[in-house]
């Protein structure tokens, strides 16, 4: 028993190494393989990553970026991952949206008068005078659903940048007029299986590859006459 419980050990490590090889690979793959910018005022920033993906996978890398800087993003790939990586560029923002807020409580379970054939006034267990609807108590307790639409603040994520719309370009540059949190989402197409919030089954090492992501900032230039003056 002991014997063929460490089979199962020795096979599980021997399916895993290539993965964690794969891994170590990765660590630094955006600084070989991701193309920096032919501008020198760009420099090479801090929350530039690379990480092991598979096909069919979606991951995300949050960032900041400061105000008077520009910054230049770009990805690269294992050619064994595709021709093509997506990628989008998010905003976390606080917004007031509608929101439907439901509320819960017990109440008292009514019924029709039966003595004034559904119609009349509820006075304990008595009906009486026929004018109108009367309900009676009958003992028992419902659950009662309230709803009421309001205006709440929530954090929402907005959408700045899709690959897809601009011929799945690698590459980005912009400039920041304020400090802000950024969302880097990337997926790779494919079906290798390792979505994001599932349960990762194993996967052939053909179907895994390294990404990186390549962050460079600079001072934003300034442009236009400046400083000029008697």
């Amino acid at each position: 028993m002991k014997k063929h419980f460490n089979k199962i050990i020795l096979a599980t490590a021997i399916v895993l190494a290539p993965i964690f090889s794969f891994g170590q690979y990765c660590n630094h793959f955006h600084s070989s393989y991701c193309y920096a910018s032919e501008n020198e005022m760009y420099k090479p920033n801090g929350q530039s990553k690379s990480a092991l993906f598979s096909k069919g996978q979606t991951s995300e890398l949050s960032i900041i970026v400061y105000k008077g800087q520009d910054y230049r993003i770009s990805l690269c790939m294992d050619e064994n991952l595709g021709s093509q990586v997506e990628f989008k560029l998010y905003e976390t923002v606080k917004k007031k949206v509608e929101k439907v807020i439901e509320t819960k409580s017990m109440e008292n379970e009514m019924k029709k008068c039966a003595t004034c054939s559904g119609s009349g006034e509820a006075d304990g267990e008595m009906c009486y005078d026929c004018e109108g609807e009367g309900n009676v108590e009958t003992g028992n307790e419902v659950e009662v659903v309230s709803k009421e639409t309001k205006l709440v603040q929530e954090r929402v994520k907005e959408l700045l940048y899709d690959n897809s719309a601009d011929n799945y370009a690698t590459e980005i540059e912009f400039s920041v007029e304020s400090t802000r949190r950024l969302t880097i989402e990337v997926s790779i197409p494919g079906s290798g299986g390792g979505g994001t919030g599932s349960k990762t089954k194993l996967i052939k090492s053909g179907e895994m590859g390294c990404v990186g992501i390549l962050v460079e900032h600079m001072t934003t230039p300034i442009t236009g006459f400046y400083g000029t003056g008697f």
